[in-house]
């Protein structure tokens, strides 16, 4: 019961990483008409909030854009960080990998 329980915390945890990238590539790609290139850039250091300058100056669609990829990141990052610990202590990785082998 915990590999299922933590394998499905496991997908989710990273479907939800995969998603705020996809999205913010997307968004970048079609709103502000970057280079995936570019698009994948930005949604890093936004979502990292690293807070280099952009690779072009946004429109006001773009900078509502990245307010809500900031909001939105924060939101999952925290999830995904809070069940990595909660991993990490209660050692659910090990068991999943014992089972493993």
């Amino acid at each position: 019961m915990k590999k299922q329980k933590g394998s499905k915390t496991l997908l989710i945890m990273f479907g939800l990483v995969l998603s705020i990238l996809i999205i913010g590539v997307l968004g970048y790609i079609l709103l502000e008409g970057y280079t995936l290139i570019d698009a994948f850039y930005m949604t890093i250091i936004t979502i990292g909030t690293v807070g280099f300058k952009e690779v072009e100056p946004l429109s006001d669609t773009g900078k509502i854009f990245t307010a809500i990829l900031i909001i939105l990141s924060f939101g999952s990052f925290g999830y995904v960080i809070t069940s990595f610990t909660k991993f990490m202590v209660e050692g659910v990785f090990k068991i999943i990998i014992n089972q493993q082998k």
